[in-house]
């Protein structure tokens, strides 16, 4: 169990994103795992 009182480390983890070549977001389905061929992966480094 977490101390309420003590900081807790966030999640600096970047949130994976995607887009399809049209420009359409992706990212709802890239989270659930739902892939198609044409979907891109965002770099999170940008």
């Amino acid at each position: 169990m977490t101390d309420p009182d003590e900081p807790q480390a966030e999640d600096e983890s970047p949130h994976p994103t995607a887009h399809q070549p049209d420009g359409t977001d992706s990212s709802a389905e890239w989270e659930a795992q739902i892939a198609d061929e044409n979907m891109i992966p965002d770099d999170p480094a940008e």
